[in-house]
């Protein structure tokens, strides 16, 4: 058993403390870690997760930049099996981490990057089996919702093509110290095969011009890219707006190209 330690959270970091071991199991469970898993934790705060996660692997990898955290990493009694990186996760190459075994990201991610976080760690989706993730409910809710809905726009569909995505549970404020105002929830994500770099770069400017005007007509949205004639050529009806898009419609029109 690890001893109780305390460290003051910081704002600048966004720092809430996961503290409920009923939450903590339900994580893991989530996970179903096995012992030689190549797992890697960002922001793992006190431990709370990463010393559960080390009741079923033989190690873990942990990326966190408050340096009074990693001090209290490097100091607990499991810090023989911890590997830490004292770093901002933004910038950290995770390709650097892989060992020829595609690698499992878990974290309770810093709400104020949760999305720029989230498009960085995609960019390294071929050396991941998965993530799970703990979001806040409404980016968890935007990142799982189907067409035709309200909350449907470019984050659900730039994640979608890459990725599979599954919204598991909610995790209520009282879980964390200090206490988040608003109710997270735990995510999993499966990456895909990537996108060849043309789709890729495609799909991220057909996404802007749509969702910038989404109350357009898809026929008026994206005049800059398609005409008319073009977008009924790959079966989908210009009238629609981009919300009523379904994300395999989106990739059609990725791979049909911009003519700008």
């Amino acid at each position: 058993m690890q001893k109780e330690r305390t460290v003051r959270p910081r704002k600048r970091f966004s720092q809430n403390f996961l503290h409920d071991k009923n939450i903590i199991n339900k994580i893991v469970d989530a996970i179903e870690p096995l012992e030689d898993n190549h797992v890697i934790e960002i922001g793992p705060g006190q431990g709370a997760l990463t010393f559960a996660l080390l009741q079923k692997l033989s190690q873990i990898e942990v990326i966190e930049i408050d340096r009074d955290l990693v001090k209290m990493l490097r100091e607990s009694e499991e810090r023989e099996k911890i590997l830490v990186h004292q770093t901002d996760a933004l910038k950290f190459n995770f390709a650097s981490s892989y060992r020829h075994k595609k690698m499992r990201i878990v974290s309770n991610l810093p709400y104020h990057i949760s999305t720029p976080l989230i498009f960085h760690l995609i960019k390294f989706g071929e050396y991941f089996d998965d993530l799970h993730l703990m979001v806040q409910k409404e980016v968890a809710d935007r990142i799982v919702s189907k067409p035709n809905s309200k909350i449907y726009g470019r984050l659900s569909v730039s994640i979608q093509a890459r990725c599979r995505v599954e919204k598991l549970f909610d995790v209520k404020p009282n879980a964390f110290h200090p206490m988040p105002k608003v109710v997270s929830s735990v995510i999993k994500i499966s990456p895909k095969a990537p996108l060849d770099k043309t789709t890729d770069a495609k799909l991220n400017q057909i996404l802007i011009l749509a969702f910038n005007q989404r109350r357009k007509k898809i026929s008026n949205s994206l005049k800059e890219a398609f005409t008319v004639v073009e977008i009924k050529q790959l079966g989908i009806d210009p009238e629609l707006r981009p919300e009523n898009l379904t994300v395999d419609e989106f990739l059609s029109l990725s791979q049909e190209g911009v003519n700008q």
